[in-house]
């Protein structure tokens, strides 16, 4: 089976969180003997790192084309989405011409999906969607993310959600059904290393962007309080690094937190391996990759009720706390510590792996695709 993944980006040296999720999933689909190409309409604004035109690189098995143009913070009105649309149907012609006609096109995101509806027109080749997006997790939406949805899911023919909160969301707002397939564990994060006892001092590991919806400055709060020599590392980068620095400066914590910046996976897992357990108390996320990425290294987590965790952290693998509660939050990671013991990190990484590994969620994709595929012919 050809599949094309449409995805919002695709790791690059400078970038190498970009568009990770997806390429997890295309290599899985790849080991299970399939043939991926990846396709991305690049919409940032990133100047001087950002190569213009279409680009190609053959990553191991797996084909990925990248077309930037012009941010999409710079389209006006309209352009938004007539200048994508046609981006993505001109990206897509030179790979049917490269690479052959995919048997079915797998599209990652809302906006990405919308952004085949040229392609859709053009071409009989079945589309499955696939949402992610935290910002369908709010009450109200915007008139143009209606009708951004509305135009997305219309085109495909079938329609995924990666957690049952968020399938509940889209029905909720768009009126569509949507099936659950959930975010995949690389297996990177499930390799050995796993045999690590109690250290002192405790550290403490949270990685996500620095941004406000990841929750940063109400663990800074909670860290403050626990008042003893524990290690907080917290990987990411984002709008809200200055503040976060300056807000550890006033609570007289700078000295025990440190802030990496963005890291790559493998550097990511070697601060699994030195770290006692994973936090991060987030205002939103739709699955979250970060939490199963800790527990499939045996780490416990503590995890906010905002969506997506809800549906994996259990108490003998974590704790939820709610959201904007530095008090729950304080005593979830005092009891962490107290009781880490008592966690078993294989029964943790055995969790994930039954269900979330990518022999699990590329099998669950596969049987979709060749679904499609046989009701569209």
């Amino acid at each position: 089976m050809h599949i094309l993944i449409i995805s919002h980006g695709y790791p690059t040296v400078k970038d190498p969180q970009w568009g990770c999720f997806e390429k997890d999933q295309a290599e899985a689909l790849v080991s299970m003997g399939h043939r991926v190409t990846v396709a991305v309409v690049d919409m940032r604004f990133r100047p001087f790192n950002q190569v213009f035109g279409i680009s190609h690189v053959n990553d191991g098995a797996i084909s990925a084309y990248t077309y930037f143009l012009l941010s999409g913070k710079l389209m006006p009105g309209r352009m938004r989405q007539l200048m994508p649309e046609r981006m993505m149907l001109r990206l897509c012609r030179k790979i049917f011409c490269a690479e052959g006609f995919p048997d079915v096109i797998y599209a990652h995101y809302m906006s990405w999906i919308a952004m085949l509806r040229q392609v859709k027109q053009k071409y009989a080749i079945p589309i499955v969607g696939i949402e992610h997006w935290s910002k369908l997790n709010e009450s109200t939406l915007s008139p143009r993310i209606m009708r951004s949805g509305r135009t997305a899911y219309a085109l495909t023919d079938r329609l995924l959600a990666v957690s049952p909160s968020l399938k509940a969301q889209m029905e909720r707002h768009f009126g569509v059904e949507a099936e659950v397939v959930c975010d995949m564990v690389s297996d990177a994060f499930l390799q050995p290393a796993i045999p690590r006892k109690t250290t002192k001092p405790f550290v403490w590991l949270a990685v996500g962007s620095l941004i406000q919806r990841k929750g940063y400055d109400v663990l800074l709060e909670a860290f403050a309080q626990l008042g003893g020599a524990e290690q907080l590392i917290i990987v990411g980068s984002g709008s809200e690094n200055g503040h976060l620095r300056t807000q550890a400066e006033r609570l007289g914590i700078a000295d025990r937190v440190r802030f990496t910046g963005m890291l790559d996976k493998q550097a990511i897992i070697s601060l699994m391996n030195e770290s006692n357990a994973f936090v991060l108390p987030s205002r939103g996320e739709t699955f979250g990759v970060a939490y199963i990425e800790a527990m499939a290294m045996g780490l416990p987590v503590i995890a906010t009720r905002c969506g997506g965790p809800e549906h994996f952290v259990k108490p003998d693998n974590g704790l939820l706390v709610d959201i904007d509660n530095v008090e729950q939050l304080t005593k979830a990671m005092r009891q962490i510590e107290t009781t880490i013991d008592k966690y078993q990190p294989e029964a943790i990484r055995a969790y994930v792996k039954k269900r979330f590994s990518a022999k699990a969620i590329a099998g669950q994709l596969v049987e979709l695709f060749e679904k499609v595929i046989k009701q569209h012919k």
